[in-house]
């Protein structure tokens, strides 16, 4: 008798999330932030309903953070492009620089690993970016993923203190963008203060209900760091081609997710 697998549990249609086109919309005022306890931070995630629909389709999102329950709906492509812009000429001015980069270092050369757990656990190091070259009068979206840098499974080789390809990566997960909290920000906010990705949490539960970037274990990384300029005349963000925005990669930042830090070292 021939043997049939199990159908693979749904992801539950009620996600925690809000769709960019009410950030863009929304006014200035903020929200209390709530315990940690609670998820209500977690509703700043965004998810799109389909890897089929263009990236016009972001419109689509209930505002209520409502989804399809089928896992063929969910997108596991990364909602912003990988492939390089060529951006306009206001956005070309705008810089980004990674704080505490002396500590990525360090952890870069040791081989980064970031913990994932089934409840979700923050960065560390944290992401933390500042910006230069905005312009003080305008406003900005502020956002991050973390996309895999290749399509490969890796092991800890213990005799060898180095990682090892094991293999074919795992099928990829559904794809998350992390808008920051305190978005949308004014440029003279972000030429006087830090931008902290200190709440991100990464998981390895693939029915997270909380928002939190799902990962696979003993996969690489490369977190993205991402502005977006708000147009005063646009009430959403429908078309992410057609906005104005800017990616900033910091390979320092690459590591490999893991449920147990592997090297030694980098446990100390």
């Amino acid at each position: 008798m021939e043997y049939t697998p199990p159908p693979k549990p749904q992801l539950s249609s009620r996600a925690n999330a809000f769709s960019i086109a009410a950030l863009m919309s929304s006014g200035s005022s903020k929200d209390k932030e709530s315990p940690e306890s609670t998820i209500k931070p977690l509703k700043q995630f965004v998810e799109k309903s389909s890897c089929a629909q263009p990236l016009s389709d972001l419109s689509s999102l209930d505002p209520h953070g409502d989804f399809s329950s089928s896992p063929s709906s969910l997108c596991t492509e990364p909602l912003i492009p990988t492939t390089p812009i060529i951006p306009s000429e206001e956005m070309a001015k705008i810089s980004c620089s990674l704080e505490t980069k002396e500590l990525w270092d360090k952890f870069h050369e040791l081989g980064t690993e970031m913990i994932i757990t089934k409840s979700g656990r923050r960065m560390f190091p944290t992401i933390r970016v500042s910006f230069s070259g905005v312009d003080p009068e305008a406003k900005y979206i502020v956002l991050m993923d973390i996309v895999p840098v290749d399509n490969k499974r890796y092991r800890y080789a213990y005799h060898r203190s180095s990682w090892l390809v094991a293999g074919k990566a795992d099928p990829p997960l559904p794809a998350r963008l992390y808008v920051h909290p305190d978005s949308p920000f004014t440029g003279e906010q972000l030429l006087k203060q830090m931008v902290s990705f200190e709440k991100v949490k990464l998981t390895n539960n693939e029915l997270d209900q909380h928002g939190h970037i799902i990962l696979n274990s003993m996969h690489k990384y490369q977190p993205r760091v991402h502005i977006i300029k708000k147009k005063d005349h646009t009430a959403s963000l429908l078309n992410l081609k057609s906005e104005e925005f800017r990616t900033f990669i910091f390979p320092e930042t690459v590591f490999t997710a893991v449920t147990a830090y592997q090297n030694q070292l980098v446990s100390r």
